[in-house]
């Protein structure tokens, strides 16, 4: 069939075919993860930021195109999880760019748009690794608007972009050695074809499309590490206001004096507003003198606690200048990172990587004028960093990609200090830090020279697999042969979920006669899917 013309409908419609598509192929996405390492997956994050997209575009499926593609663009980014979430996210930002203040697009509307979508993608990432989704999108766009230039059929069009797509996905194994010695392909590049070519078939049905029931992970889990703390605002209050020329700054310093955990985000025609708040009718009223209010929620808290496991940190006047919010797996990993002065957990890591939402909404709770962000893991780095623009606050990430730099950073936090040189002072402390990991293969690979199998203990150094083992106390004996050097001092172990006391015991003792001028501390970290986690420094 040929379509000359895209509406809203056409769009959101389309939107969900490409979710489900990624869905139903989903897991062999996952299996293109180069590494054999238990992962957040490519294809599981992808498809859980395009959840959150088609989640907010249902709210707003009967306006025109270009306010639908906007509310699928904001839906994206609060929901984007993982590096292939968040690159998927500036994707549908630029297409929203484009197709701003459009009732309907025609062919090369479509084409501009994914080019656009390709080239915010590249500006996002500091530095742009080609063979990745970035490529990938990249010869879409092009190849959608060579074809627009001769042909207005915007089906051709996007068959000519999902052609160049595959073909380039063809080529990823040559541009990138590592996918080579792997033997796959790119996994953002083939989870976002999958996502087109439903798109596609979305496209070609008239008739409206359910999402079938779906596999979500539980969402990221926010705790506060203070205890026995009450509740000081009593009612979660959540509206969108549609209004025109909405100014979001403006909205948050008129409602700031109602409540806390206060969240305006939005564009200059529709503002998603969060506060808690004791009065819900006064945040109301005050809403109102910008336009219509919609989608009102207001949930007690108090009654919802137990079921959200929420708590709210109590207000004081000693609000602190610089709070932290880390991302933390294991409750003894959790007890280590409160210990050091970290306000807000939020659970995830290696298997569940939260959403930019769960941190934003992790830093509205911090009792604190700024906020240091934490994430402890490469694969949620640029999740933390759409938060900066997204917070009222002022925010900044240390990028750490582990635990175990995590604990060294936070020896120079100061939390009344300038936040710009306190976390220059923690990032400059990362460097300090060499860092390994003990876990098992979940799927057979050849990485780094190394043929692997599934259920191979393995290890890392620096997220690099270096070594293959016949269990995890040699594992730690043979990382840390590679990790230590003339100036190393201190080793740090944290023992996970499989990994008994006794166990952790008889290897520091074994590492103690072979390392006797070293500083060893052995703690219980209870992080699930690695035996220990490794610092030498």
């Amino acid at each position: 069939m040929s379509l000359f013309v895209m509406t809203g409908n056409d769009f959101i419609r389309s939107i969900k075919a490409g979710c489900i598509k990624l869905e139903h192929n989903r897991d062999s996405v996952d299996l293109l993860n180069v590494f054999p390492v238990p992962d957040g997956d490519t294809g599981t994050n992808m498809y859980l930021t395009l959840m959150s997209a088609v989640r907010e575009g249902e709210k707003n499926r009967d306006q025109p195109l270009g306010k639908l593609a906007k509310s699928v663009s904001m839906g994206s980014l609060m929901g984007a999880r993982g590096n292939s979430g968040v690159i998927l996210s500036q994707i549908f930002r630029g297409m929203a760019r484009v197709l701003e203040g459009k009732e309907q697009a025609g062919a090369m509307d479509i084409a501009q748009a994914l080019k656009a979508g390709a080239d915010t993608a590249y500006e996002a990432v500091m530095k742009p690794v080609e063979g990745t989704i970035l490529t990938v999108s990249r010869e879409i766009g092009r190849a959608c608007e060579a074809e627009a230039k001769k042909n207005d059929d915007i089906m051709a069009v996007l068959l000519a972009g999902i052609e160049a797509g595959h073909t380039t996905l063809a080529r990823t194994p040559s541009m990138l050695p590592i996918l080579k010695e792997a033997g796959v392909v790119d996994a953002g590049g083939r989870g976002f074809l999958f996502f087109l070519e439903g798109f596609v078939e979305g496209l070609a049905q008239e008739r409206e499309i359910k999402l079938e029931q779906y596999r979500e992970q539980t969402p990221a889990e926010v705790t506060i590490s203070r205890e026995d703390i009450e509740l000081d605002f009593q009612y979660c209050t959540e509206v969108l206001i549609k209004g025109q020329d909405l100014d979001p700054l403006d909205v948050r310093d008129h409602l700031a004096p109602l409540g806390d955990s206060l969240l305006v985000v939005g564009g200059d025609d529709l503002l998603k507003v969060h506060v808690h708040s004791n009065h819900p009718g006064k945040v109301l009223e005050t809403c109102l003198q910008w336009g219509q209010l919609s989608d009102i929620k207001i949930n007690n808290m108090l009654e919802e606690a137990h079921e959200h496991r929420l708590l709210v940190e109590e207000a004081g006047d000693n609000q602190k200048s610089i709070g932290l919010v880390a991302v933390s797996a294991g409750d003894g990993v959790g007890e280590i990172l409160e210990s050091l002065g970290v306000d807000l957990l939020v659970e995830g890591g290696q298997t569940m990587n939260p959403s930019t939402e769960d941190l934003l909404n992790a830093c509205n709770q911090v009792d604190a004028q700024t906020v240091i962000i934490l994430p402890n893991n490469s694969n949620i780095i640029m999740a933390a960093q759409q938060v900066v623009e997204l917070c009222g606050k002022k925010v900044v990430v240390v990028p750490t990609r582990s635990v175990m730099q995590a604990i060294t950073a936070l020896i120079a936090y100061d939390a009344e200090g300038d936040i710009e040189a306190v976390a220059e002072e923690m990032t400059s402390h990362i460097d300090n830090v060499i860092y390994g990991e003990v876990t098992y293969a979940v799927r057979d690979s050849a990485v780094n020279g190394l043929t692997i199998k599934e259920g191979d203990t393995i290890g890392l150094i620096q997220d690099k697999v270096v070594l293959t083992s016949p269990n995890a106390e040699e594992a730690v004996v043979g990382l840390l042969k590679e990790m230590l050097n003339e100036d190393s001092e201190l080793i740090t172990l944290l023992y996970g979920e499989g990994i008994t006391e006794d166990d952790a015991q008889a290897l520091l003792e074994r590492l103690q006669k072979e390392y006797p001028d070293k500083e060893i501390e052995v703690h219980y970290g209870g992080q699930p899917h690695y035996s220990y986690w490794i610092s030498a420094e």
